[in-house]
């Protein structure tokens, strides 16, 4: 018996060692937590193989030490790996480390290490097993003081593993429970190995298998794997890129084409987020919207909508995000086509020729279209109004030009502040910014910065006029219960106007 444990611990030493290996050589993000807790594990592997293998009271003493101080080891990297691995895509200083713990452990090793000096942990006591002596534990006050930390740390690292996976959405539960069911079955067999004692000490076994599930959970599984062959299934026939997120925005999945489209293979899901992030930016907030994107690449222009869904339980949680990817690049080429045959006319209709923003005749087009949408649809929209102070003065005591220099800055401000909305100019000194997507998530933000541009704009004696550039801002976005384009507006203009009048009691006038 004693033979094939020894046997056993030899195999689970080399297992370690290659997860060690191949942990590192990964590209998950826990790789460097994984890596140090299959290397932490060793040490006390081999002790125990040295308690079991000799017949010598001073290697089994050696033995003895490689166990205990290695099972500190074990913890801490325990509470490394909990941390890193439950901690998800947070920032390291969101996080609070754990101190109390590693001092526990710290001063537990310092204890165990003093025990030749003082005899106060344990001593080993010879017995016979299969005709050679074996060296048994014989635990004092000290070693007793060693469980109660191992112990309590190991249980605060479950507790963590049972609130983080009760709280983690469905779609990302699966990778906690893993490791919480592992961790219950290593450490019941642990205690009942201290409790009903073998002739030969065999507790370092569950460990060793510990390790190496915990590396084949978290480096090589590929969770969700009903759902990975549902949803291949489901988009098998289409041509679009598509890709699901969890609720701190890493990508879990991805279908052949989303793989294609950033140029990775398809095991190395863990790329997916930067690789988007660096095609087509950082989406920022969870925020539902449909965006058109121009990727030039070699001197090849490709073009794509993305369209980006999040997805609830029913208590209103977020359980991830959806985003597909269309390549539109052959419909654009024949659209640009189109526009070169039938000329700049149709164009110049529709854009303002000043500014080059969106004409009267764009914006009537435009709220017909959103009109011909609300009540069939869901409408998710918001108007920003803006008319400017002062052009009449401007073009009256410095011209035209200075004017339209007026004029322009003052859209290109809104352009700037709005970037993912149309702007459009609909009188000589008014224009309308149509709110979607990232801008309608943060409007009141938006909102008041450009009311804060054009004020710091404006507060500037040392320009010239037609370069202070001051507008009116007024913002309302769509309610359930407007049945029309115009009712959204109407309240947009009069926020507009009441922020008029504010700077008229200020100035003394329209600015």
């Amino acid at each position: 018996m004693r033979s094939t444990y020894s046997v056993i611990y030899i195999i689970l030493i080399i297992a370690l060692l290659l997860c060690c290996i191949l942990a590192r050589r990964s590209v998950r993000p826990t790789k460097n937590a994984v890596a140090f807790l299959e290397s932490a594990l060793i040490p006390p592997v081999l002790g125990n193989l040295l308690i079991v293998g000799t017949a010598s009271k001073t290697i089994a003493l050696i033995g003895c030490y490689f166990y205990y101080l290695g099972m500190d080891l074990v913890m801490y990297a325990l509470v490394i790996f909990t941390d890193v691995y439950c901690r998800g895509n947070k920032k390291k200083s969101d996080r609070k480390v754990p101190a109390i713990i590693y001092l526990s452990l710290a001063a537990d090793a310092v204890q165990m290490a003093l025990n030749p000096i003082f005899g106060h942990a344990f001593t080993v006591q010879a017995v016979d097993v299969e005709g050679a002596p074996y060296y048994k534990l014989v635990p004092y006050l000290g070693q007793a003081v060693h469980r109660i930390v191992d112990y309590s740390v190991f249980i605060s690292v479950m507790l963590v593993f049972i609130v983080v996976t009760a709280k983690a959405p469905r779609i990302s539960r699966e990778k906690f429970t893993v490791v919480l069911i592992t961790m219950a079955a290593v450490g019941l067999v642990q205690t009942y190995n201290i409790f009903f004692q073998y002739a030969i000490d065999r507790s370092m076994v569950g460990y060793g298998i510990f390790g190496v599930v915990i590396f084949y959970f978290t480096m090589m599984y590929r969770p969700l794997r009903l759902l990975d062959r549902v949803l291949s299934n489901i988009v098998s026939g289409l041509s679009d890129a598509f890709y699901i997120f969890d609720p701190n925005g890493s990508c879990i999945w991805a279908n052949d084409q989303g793989y294609t489209l950033v140029g990775i293979n398809p095991n190395s899901t863990e790329e997916l987020t930067d690789k988007l992030i660096d095609m087509f930016g950082d989406p920022g907030d969870h925020c539902e919207s449909v965006s058109k994107h121009r990727i030039d690449t070699d001197g090849t222009a490709r073009f794509y909508i993305l369209e980006e869904k999040r997805v609830k339980d029913e208590n209103g949680r977020l359980d991830g995000t959806f985003l597909r990817v269309q390549d539109i690049t052959e419909g654009e080429k024949q659209l640009m086509d189109r526009d070169i045959q039938i000329g700049q006319i149709s164009q110049e209709a529709y854009r303002d020729s000043l500014t080059g923003v969106g004409s009267k005749a764009a914006y009537i087009r435009k709220v017909a279209e959103i009109n011909s949408k609300i009540g069939s649809t869901e409408t998710e929209f918001a108007v920003v109004m803006v008319d400017m102070n002062n052009l009449k003065q401007i073009n009256d005591d410095y011209g035209h030009k200075a004017g339209d220099i007026y004029i322009k800055g003052c859209c290109h401000m809104i352009c700037e502040t709005f970037k993912n909305s149309p702007v459009y100019r609909i009188g000589g000194d008014e224009f309308v910014a149509l709110l979607q997507g990232k801008d309608f998530c943060k409007r009141a933000e938006k909102t008041a910065y450009l009311r804060k541009a054009f004020a710091e704009s404006f507060d500037q004696p040392d320009k010239d006029p037609w370069l202070r550039y001051s507008a009116a801002v007024g913002l309302a976005e769509f309610a359930s219960d407007d049945n029309t384009y115009e009712l959204v507006f109407k309240r947009a203009d009069k926020a507009m106007y009441e922020d008029k009048n504010q700077f008229k009691e200020i100035y003394g006038s329209y600015r």
